[in-house]
């Protein structure tokens, strides 16, 4: 059976194997023996599997709103259920996806044509139906940009297209939106569900985030419990305030906020958190009534740090990495997780500065002193990434 669609052709072949191809990029997924592709063969197949599945998310969305238009939303998450087998959830959030992508045919064309993923799709959508969108300027950057950094620069769009009133009030809708929930499953297990206004958010993150890597620290080999399950004993230990029984005193917790100082007026302007996320004045200046305030003085690029020979960063140091990495290179786990890694190493006399240093999380960190895993600047951004010893450095862009 041939499926013919204004993208390309879907072409069934039985139970044994599924071909897509489209001529506008060259996709073409075919049945291989994983086992054994070598480490490039297993890269490329993961980036063919991906650029089929978000076209055909493309195809899926730009279905949907056709149904949509010809019959009614029920028939339509009725028809999904029946023969995409999805649940009603599934359907649900399938349809609020194609209903976003609507009011973005160009983000929508983009995602059939698998330049964005489908997380770059719905960012944006989800994004259009919350406040202005420069779409053609967005869509560029979601073309080069992990899904992380284009929800900050969406953010970041979307506040300088806003306005500072903007800001408060947004903010204002946060704080009153918080909430939580504890509630038992069918099986006795209980579940804890809570919503938080950014600034809260970080505060709880940075503390959440020390106590589950002081439980990797305290703990070696096997004896090591996964991530979720740390996490879960460190939730439980910061609300009962508890460790092996007894009772624990709380541990002060870092809320980094930057702010940008005009020399002329002598005073300080553009508060945001280390993510970008903008903060109300009013805001922050209750927030720097107790705060211990670092002093530093950089460029506009937080560049031309230099604290002499010391091997670890000073809280400094330590705080305008975070800013600018926000999180691991290698896999983004947060900050409070990572180590700062010498990018030339401390024995070789690497120095401990702004430009030889990265956030490394500890998986990643072996990556780098064991696996041969090196640290780079991505030509696209400028920004570091830890690249494996089996990929290839990505292609500088052209010169003009």
């Amino acid at each position: 059976m041939d499926v013919v669609t204004g993208f390309g052709r879907l072409v069934d072949m039985g139970s044994k194997v599924l071909t897509r191809d489209n001529a506008a990029t060259g996709v073409h997924v075919d049945v291989v023996d994983v086992a054994g592709l070598d480490d490039a063969g297993l890269d490329l197949r993961l980036r063919q599997i991906g650029r089929g599945r978000n076209q055909l998310d493309g195809f899926l969305a730009e279905a949907v709103a056709e149904k949509k238009r010809r019959t009614t939303p029920y028939d339509t998450a009725n028809t999904l259920k029946s023969e995409l087998r999805q649940s009603g959830q599934q359907a649900q959030r399938t349809m609020r996806d194609a209903e976003q992508l609507e009011s973005l045919p160009a983000t929508r064309g983009a995602l059939a044509d698998s330049r964005i993923t489908s997380e770059h799709a719905r960012i944006l959508g989800a994004a259009a139906q919350t406040g202005p969108l420069d779409e053609p300027k967005m869509l560029a950057a979601a073309e080069t940009e992990t899904p992380e950094q284009l929800r900050r620069t969406v953010r970041e769009h979307q506040d300088e297209l806003a306005g500072d009133d903007a800001i408060a009030k947004r903010y204002e809708r946060q704080r009153k939106a918080r909430t939580a929930s504890f509630t038992e499953t069918d099986d006795g297990m209980w579940r804890l569900f809570a919503l938080f206004d950014p600034v809260t958010a970080q505060g709880i993150r940075a503390a959440l985030n020390h106590k589950t890597d002081m439980a990797w620290h305290a703990t070696t080999g096997r004896e090591r419990l996964e991530a979720r399950h740390r996490r879960a004993d460190a939730i439980a230990e910061l609300l009962t305030r508890t460790s092996d029984g007894e009772a624990e005193q709380p541990q002060p917790t870092s809320l980094l906020i930057l702010a940008d100082y005009d020399a002329i007026d002598r005073q300080l302007g553009n508060p945001r958190l280390a993510d970008g996320t903008p903060l109300p004045q009013g805001e922050f200046r209750k927030l720097a009534c107790d705060a211990e305030i670092l002093t530093g003085i950089f460029d506009a690029d937080l560049q031309c740090l230099s604290l002499g020979r010391q091997r670890h960063p000073s809280p400094q140091l330590r705080a305008i990495i975070t800013a600018r990495d926000q999180g691991c290179i290698g896999c983004r786990a947060e900050p409070e997780w990572c180590v700062s890694h010498h990018i030339i190493e401390w024995q070789h006399d690497g120095p401990t500065q702004q430009d030889n240093l990265v956030l490394l999380c500890h998986d990643c960190h072996h990556k780098a002193h064991h696996r041969n895993h090196t640290v780079e600047n991505h030509p696209d951004t400028g920004r570091p990434y830890l690249r494996p010893p089996w990929q290839q450095p990505p292609t500088p862009p052209p010169r003009r």
